[in-house]
């Protein structure tokens, strides 16, 4: 209420707000491109008011546990981590790929002591036909699946979904919000290994060192090695809703939340860093990530192909 504005929110999946009317909202803000375009393209058609800030952004992640992460990355490297202070690690998607096509379970994988898990290594995530961080999974998945390079027309396109549908549906019922199930005490159980966002989980570690005076080293992140950056939209719909995502895009103490809830807000220069995350991380005595920016970078497929591999993998209406 410092500005004089009274925010009221509806909670959503990025594509489920992307595939519904938005006209009664001043704003809507979707987590990654692929949604936020659908927006923008149906506003354009119809010559509706749309205005597109970009305040900050986070990598999509994989959460685990350190004796998941452990033994996922002593299979795939063959040597253990030395360091169990650590809280990120990366992985190559292929052979990720390879371990989850050859069915292997948890409880097949080396570690002491061994996982009491019989379910098969898998990532789980929200509904694809909902969520955006699940289609960017999906996305990811076809990625890897086809050389390092997304697919250039439908019937490729649809031949990958085939491909990798069956890493998203042998999770069995999706959940809505991963990171609630991964950080919930009972995590272990629900969502050993979960697709979500870097934030949510530095969010989780900065809560952690202030009720408790240390990070949680139980949890850890997992990095795909080809890095996927998500630039939350928020997409002003009214010119009310214009000046909140002004201010969100440059008020210095909204900038400042935006750090404490772990987004990396863009630099002066537009620039994509994790600079002021990091400084703000190591005041706390958290170690900070790497940039998220790597040398390889993985491309979704074209919006009208991603869309027709959602609609094949989720069945949705």
């Amino acid at each position: 209420m410092a500005h004089g504005i009274q925010v009221h929110i509806t909670k959503a999946g990025s594509r489920a707000v992307a595939m519904g009317d938005v006209d009664q909202y001043d704003f809507v803000f979707p987590s990654g491109q692929p949604a936020a375009l659908l927006i923008k393209e149906q506003r354009q058609a119809e010559r509706k008011f749309a205005k597109v800030h970009k305040p900050f952004f986070s990598p999509i992640v994989f959460g685990t546990y350190r004796e998941y992460a452990e033994a996922l990355l002593t299979r795939l490297r063959g040597e253990p981590s030395s360091d169990d202070k650590k809280l990120y690690f990366s992985v190559d998607m292929a052979k990720l790929v390879d371990l989850m096509r050859a069915g292997t379970r948890w409880s097949d994988l080396d570690h002491e002591p061994s996982l009491d898990n019989g379910n098969q290594v898998l990532v789980q995530t929200p509904d694809v036909c909902s969520a955006n961080s699940a289609a960017t999974y999906l996305g990811l998945l076809a990625f890897v699946v086809n050389g390092q390079r997304p697919p250039v027309d439908e019937t490729e396109a649809l031949a990958l979904a085939d491909q990798v549908k069956p890493f998203l549906v042998g999770q069995g019922l999706p959940g809505d919000d991963m990171s609630m199930q991964y950080l919930a005490p009972e995590g272990r159980g629900l969502a050993p290994v979960a697709v979500f966002y870097e934030h949510q989980y530095l969010a989780h570690q900065i809560r952690h060192v202030r009720q408790n005076g240390r990070s949680d080293t139980n949890r850890v992140l997992i990095y795909p090695e080809a890095q996927l950056q998500t630039v939350p939209e928020y997409i002003a719909l009214t010119p009310d809703g214009d000046r909140l995502g002004q201010l969100i895009s440059n008020d210095p103490a909204l900038k400042q939340r935006a750090l404490e809830l772990g987004f990396r807000v863009f630099e002066p220069d537009g620039s994509l860093s994790a600079g002021r995350l990091a400084e703000h991380l190591d005041s706390l005595g958290l170690p900070a990530p790497d940039s998220g920016v790597s040398d390889t970078e993985t491309f979704l497929p074209p919006l009208p192909l991603l869309e027709k591999m959602i609609e094949r993998v989720g069945g949705c209406r």
